[in-house]
């Protein structure tokens, strides 16, 4: 965590870096949001509703109101909250996320001359971690971290020899030497800050209380939901602290692990107390679920409270992709699917749903540019409106905030079909494009 962020209007595509452009330069496409085109298809409920449908809430609570809902309950969502209370004790909630939070200790030697000759120096790295899965039996593991945690930037050798090769992991209340675990590297995508360690055979791990992380939906999170982030502050032990989401999805400037160059990442951004040491941590909903991986905070002068996780609706995907590709080609990276299309927002606006008590952002998202020999070359138009992708026999995915686009195509694998809807001036079009081995992006640095 000794990064500084910088607020960026610049939107992370389909392999570019656009910034927004004026709604007025693309005409018609403020009749052809999502919501537009889902009256068009038959929809008949109000924009919030359909919002709603679409993103749904990150929390239990809702879920629960929903159900009721179908059984009768004519209520708000607000008056369904006064009448149940809270559906969790955040402290419960809380020491069960715990439990799902491990802290990450990278070994490195660091290389170094003087007068007396070439010397080697030890020191450790240290961050935390999140159990993405678990085999209790088996005693394995896999644990998704930042990129940068198990990083050496003070290396000069090649990309791979920069990654840790010493990684201890530890579980909540097990902190002394006699109980570190041994974890390997799996792979990383430096330009979206996780990698995936893995566990193997640990009596530790079969003897222990820890548990997989339970995953919240990130694109249904509400701006001001209580959260907290666990991990491993000033390297000083676990630890918890709370605050509220203050911006459900932005786009910041990061400077890359290896100092080459600054990116646009899609973060959370949150009021809760970010440390050095919190890297890798998990930022949790007052459920216990796991919202995002946190990874940076600003340290501008005159800015407090700025911290940030990477949307766990995100880090899954490229979490999963990472795994997959290793095991099917021993590759230490993530393949995104690319579409061949430069898209741009070209408008947003609040909507706010008086049944949930929820605003929402809904976002217009317009392809400005197809390249020539991609997979969407002559099936996808200049000026069409993105409405929905589905892959393979997934439900399909609205796609209400561009960032839901960019996610998607990280579940895509070699083989898969993708269906797009489009809207295309009057007509609504849904393409089929099936992707080949040659699609693929590396996102491995």
């Amino acid at each position: 965590m000794k990064r500084s962020v910088k607020i960026t209007a610049a939107l992370l595509l389909t392999g570019a870096l656009v910034l927004i452009a004026p709604a007025c330069e693309v005409g018609n496409s403020l009749k052809r949001n999502p919501y537009s085109v889902a009256t068009g298809l038959g929809y008949e409920d109000t924009i919030g509703s359909f919002l709603t449908e679409t993103q749904g809430s990150s929390t239990e609570a809702y879920r629960l109101y929903r159900d009721a809902q179908k059984d009768g309950y004519e209520g708000s969502f607000v008056d369904f909250l006064k009448e149940i209370g809270s559906a969790t004790d955040p402290t419960v909630a809380t020491n069960r996320a715990l439990m799902s939070t491990v802290m990450v200790v990278s070994n490195f030697e660091r290389s170094s001359s003087s007068i007396f000759g070439p010397n080697s120096e030890s020191y450790s790295s240290m961050g935390g971690g999140v159990i993405y899965s678990l085999d209790s039996e088996k005693g394995d593991a896999y644990i998704v971290t930042n990129y940068h945690v198990v990083y050496n930037e003070s290396s000069k050798g090649t990309m791979a020899s920069r990654i840790c090769e010493d990684i201890d992991i530890y579980l909540y209340g097990g902190v002394t030497s006699s109980r570190a675990i041994d974890a390997v590297y799996v792979g990383g995508a430096m330009q979206y800050d996780i990698a995936v360690l893995k566990i193997s055979g640990s009596q530790e791990l079969k003897n222990s209380a820890c548990r997989a992380a339970q995953f919240a939906d990130s694109d249904a999170i509400t701006v001001g939901e209580p959260v907290y982030a666990i991990g491993n502050p000033d390297a000083s032990g676990f630890s918890v602290t709370s605050g509220v989401v203050s911006v459900d999805a932005e786009y910041i400037d990061i400077d890359l692990s290896d100092g080459s160059a600054s990116v646009s990442m899609l973060e959370i951004r949150t009021d809760a107390p970010i440390n050095h040491g919190n890297s890798g941590g998990g930022l949790y909903n007052a459920e216990g679920q796991l919202l995002g991986i946190v990874n940076a905070r600003s340290e501008r002068s005159g800015v407090e409270h700025f911290g940030y996780a990477i949307p766990v609706n995100l880090a899954v995907a490229v979490a999963q992709n990472i795994i997959d590709n290793s095991a099917v080609n021993h590759s230490q990276g993530a393949l995104r699917a690319m579409l061949g299309i430069t898209v741009s927002t070209t408008d947003k606006q609040g909507v706010y749903d008086e049944d949930a008590g929820k605003a929402y952002v809904l976002e217009t998202v317009t392809v400005q540019d197809v390249s020539m020999g991609t997979i969407s070359f002559g099936k996808l138009h200049k000026d069409d409106v993105l409405y929905s992708i589905r892959i393979g026999d997934e439900a399909e995915r609205i796609i209400t905030r561009q960032h839901i686009l960019t996610t998607a195509l990280f579940d895509v694998r070699k083989g898969d079909t993708i269906e797009l809807t489009v809207s295309r001036g009057e007509d609504t079009v849904t393409l089929e494009l099936e992707f080949t081995e040659d699609k693929f992006f590396n996102v491995y640095d």
